[in-house]
């Protein structure tokens, strides 16, 4: 592979070391690429999907912190 850009190296490669616990889960129909951080959160990674409009919605950005509940029976 070769990468052609103005950055430096250490900015290119920074964080390829780590060893990410993502997870891909689907939220009403939408593919989203999760990491856990405790019990109760997670961080949205990536948007999966083929409808343009989904990129729109807010609750779906890079970047969110979620709080999500395991319903109870």
């Amino acid at each position: 592979m070769v990468l052609y850009t103005a950055m430096p190296l250490e900015l290119v490669l920074e964080g390829m070391e780590k060893n990410h616990n993502y997870k891909e889960i689907d939220f009403y129909g939408v593919k989203l690429i999760i990491e856990p951080l405790n019990l109760n959160h997670c961080k949205i990674v990536r948007l999966i999907s083929t409808d343009p409009q989904d990129y729109l919605k807010n609750e779906f950005y890079p970047g969110r912190i979620v709080e999500f509940r395991i319903a109870q029976t």
